[in-house]
């Protein structure tokens, strides 16, 4: 009962947090999306939820307009949170936060993700990412979300706010007393110690500043900004070895960050070590190709797409682009484009290019059903009867669901059993098609088809 109590009185604070962002400080939300979904649960939980004008809120869809955007608002005194896709028009906007970053340092972000890998998410935070949202999401993790990015819940967080504030300010020493009153409140806080250390190093003194950052990075050891401070650090007293050394472990935290590689780098050339210098160079344009190729990539398939249904044969050429520029990146991620591009080659009637490409995609996930499905269905156009039964099967072995995903792809299944000779399974995938849609009136003669002939 307490807990459920204190969670409730938790949600009202979000809540008020939220209201008064918005009314008293100004507030402006500024959504880079293009998912219809999100934008209406965000509505919604502003205009319902929390009863705010929906014009503290706009939406761009159109990256080249981000930054227009935020100097709109900005130039009428707002306070921007900006809700960022973390892919938009098939582009990765890690470099568009840079930029927002560099351009508006005190405009808040959460990016908007689905799954993804970690040191993608290190490195979007390491360059200015304030918050992350998982989508799909509930209205209150929402607003908790929200809540933290804009203002720190709890008084231990409100000092921490007054005394970067102080740092900015230039009242250092002011800034130290409030550090210690977040000391007492908690030992060894490493964002406490951060401002600390800031403040020791505005008044020159070097060797406090290090102690703080150090104990700082003892206590948080995947927080990135500790490590990056000691490396300014070190660059400003003129020490390049310490500053390689936090630079390299920041590398193993955040390894995809290409600029500090080349950092890196220049301190070998400093120190005349020619050969790991030109290794790290090499891996600086290495990654920047990766990202680079990935992006074509995206931008080919995003192409096909829109040849999909009017142009069977150009969506094929955009899709082998798109493969073509991953190379030997291809992973679980490029299943959907090996599919599209399957299903690309049999509308053209070309079934046995298709299952070519299905067993290049089965090599990097041999246990997806999908792959099986569809390489049935290309053998099944090709009246490859005793193929299309074997794929079939394999799929139903990884997974036998698979006919209840759709009913369309029950009819599919039973369609390719009933040509095969897999009469049994025939039955079974289309009573589960008529089960979906009992006025699925292709399932229900094909039934009927298939009992006359037993």
């Amino acid at each position: 009962m307490a807990s459920n109590i204190n969670l409730k009185l938790k949600q009202k604070q979000y809540e008020s947090t939220v209201v008064e962002f918005i009314s008293e400080k100004k507030g402006y939300f500024l959504v880079v999306s293009d998912d219809q979904n999100f934008i209406s649960l965000l509505r919604n939980t502003v205009a319902k939820h929390l009863a705010i004008a929906t014009d503290a809120l706009s939406v761009v869809t159109n990256t080249d307009y981000i930054i227009k955007s935020i100097r709109d608002v900005s130039l009428r005194k707002k306070n921007v949170l900006v809700f960022m896709e973390r892919m938009l028009e098939g582009r990765d906007t890690g470099i568009l936060v840079r930029q927002v970053k560099n351009a508006y340092s005190d405009v808040k972000i959460i990016i908007l993700t689905g799954e993804t890998e970690r040191q993608r998410l290190v490195l979007l935070h390491e360059i200015g990412a304030d918050n992350f949202i998982s989508k799909p999401i509930s209205v209150n993790t929402l607003i908790e979300k929200i809540a933290f990015t804009i203002k720190p819940q709890g008084k231990l967080g409100q000092l921490i706010d007054t005394a970067r504030a102080m740092v900015q300010q230039g009242s250092h020493d002011s800034a130290l007393k409030v550090c210690r009153k977040i000391l007492e409140l908690k030992p060894n806080s490493a964002a406490g110690l951060l401002v600390m250390g800031d403040a020791y190093q505005a008044l020159g003194k070097m060797d406090r500043a290090r102690e703080c950052f150090e104990e700082a990075s003892r206590n948080a050891d995947l927080y990135l900004e500790p490590l990056k401070k000691l490396a300014d650090l070190n660059k400003q007293i003129g020490d390049s070895e310490a500053q390689l050394g936090y630079l390299e472990k920041l590398d193993r935290l955040s390894p995809l960050n290409v600029e500090r590689k080349v950092d890196m780098g220049e301190i070998h050339v400093e120190m005349g070590n020619q050969e790991k210098a030109e290794e790290l160079f090499e891996l600086a344009v290495a990654q920047a190709t990766r990202e680079a190729m990935a992006y074509i990539g995206d931008i080919s398939e995003r192409i096909a797409g829109i040849y999909s249904e009017r142009d069977p044969e150009r969506a094929e050429r955009f899709l082998r682009k798109a493969l073509d520029a991953k190379g030997d990146m291809l992973d679980r991620g490029d299943l959907g484009t090996f599919n599209r591009l399957g299903i690309a080659l049999r509308k053209q009637g070309k079934w046995r290019e298709a299952t070519i490409e299905y067993q290049k995609a089965l090599r990097i996930a041999p246990d997806d059903e999908n792959l099986y499905y569809n390489m049935s269905m290309a053998f099944a156009e090709g009246k490859e009867f005793r193929e299309a039964r074997a794929n079939m099967l394999k799929a139903m072995t990884i997974n036998p669901e698979l006919p209840r995903r759709d009913k369309t792809i029950a009819f599919n299944m039973g369609l390719v059993f009933m040509r095969a000779g897999g009469r049994d399974y025939a039955e079974r995938c289309l009573r589960v098609a008529l089960e979906m849609d009992p006025d699925f009136d292709l399932a229900r003669q094909a039934l009927e088809r298939l009992g006359q002939s037993s």
